[in-house]
């Protein structure tokens, strides 16, 4: 599968401070990356990089097969972004704007402004000027203008922070889409971790400017699968009276723990069958990580009661 984007020992400094700490990262074609992190963990400073409008102190990053000078800038075209905030013109309508910037992008196809608008779902909003749009409607235009050019790699920083649930959901079906239908790869960052896992394909987990954990997410289904855990005395006894429950779908992990995926048993159902077949049960719990879960583990280690 082609590389869209390979960053190559990415480290940036402002000062004496290192922001970015040799990252390496690596996105294909038709994915959608999340990238998660803590506030300050370095989430923006990458996509920043990435559409220079930084500069690394170090490593090389690579565009569409492109890491240098011009042939990179002409790549940057086939890219899209929304960094920080959506940058329209207060004064403009959504109409307008598009206009504006097809003319700044040098966007030549004639219908790209209103094929854009109705995208997106701005193409009713009429007179009305960007100042007075709503957020969900500001982050729609900031979508709109990313789009204009048609790029094959769509930049977006934390698109979802600040909006209502609908309009997450109405964003999120426009990414899905793109992605689905346009085969379009999209880099996201965002700290909304349940918005993210329902998006992105594969997540890179950013902690102290280093990305600690790259992991698809079906790798993740697999590592966080909820499950009963059972610690008993006999787990021999324990499956054959699992068996005759019809329960079929478990694992034993050692001679007194079982991990028990069929779920539609209830812990209570479980123990008693147990217990009339004196088999002595040590603890039963429903077990299984969600991605915030997850992410706060692998940065602060299980127990860590420290905010995420």
């Amino acid at each position: 599968m082609e590389e869209i984007l390979k960053l190559d020992q990415i480290t940036k400094k402002f000062g004496k401070q290192t922001v970015l700490n040799g990252i390496n990262l690596t996105i294909k074609r038709g994915e959608i990356y999340g990238l998660i992190g803590r506030n300050g963990a370095g989430k923006t400073t990458i996509l920043k990089s990435i559409i220079k409008l930084i500069q690394p102190t170090s490593g090389t990053i690579t565009l569409f097969g492109e890491s240098k000078g011009t042939p990179y800038i002409h790549q940057l075209r086939r890219t899209g972004s929304i960094v920080e905030s959506p940058v329209a013109v207060d004064q403009l309508t959504a109409r307008q704007n598009l206009i504006y910037y097809s003319k700044i992008h040098g966007v030549i196809d004639k219908n790209a402004v209103d094929e854009t608008l109705k995208f997106v779902g701005l193409d009713a909003t009429g007179k009305k000027k960007f100042k007075n749009f709503s957020l969900g409607m500001k982050q729609k235009m900031g979508l709109a203008i990313a789009l204009l050019n048609k790029p094959d790699f769509l930049i977006l920083d934390e698109p979802i922070n600040g909006l209502d649930p609908i309009a997450i959901v109405d964003f999120r079906e426009l990414l899905l889409k793109l992605n689905q239908t346009q085969q379009m790869t999209i880099l996201i960052s965002s700290h909304i971790l349940e918005e993210l896992y329902q998006l992105a394909t594969r997540f890179g987990i950013l902690n102290n400017g280093t990305i600690v954990k790259e992991i698809t997410k079906q790798e993740f289904e697999e590592q966080s699968r909820k499950f009963i855990k059972l610690e008993v005395d006999n787990t021999a006894l324990a499956t054959n009276v699992l068996r005759n429950m019809s329960c079929t779908n478990f694992k034993v992990i050692n001679d007194h723990l079982i991990h028990i995926y069929q779920l539609d048993f209830s812990n209570d159902d479980i123990a008693v069958n147990l217990i009339q077949n004196k088999i002595q049960l040590i603890n039963i719990s429903r077990e299984g990580l969600n991605l915030e879960q997850y992410f706060k583990e692998l940065l602060d280690g299980p127990g860590d009661e420290r905010h995420a």
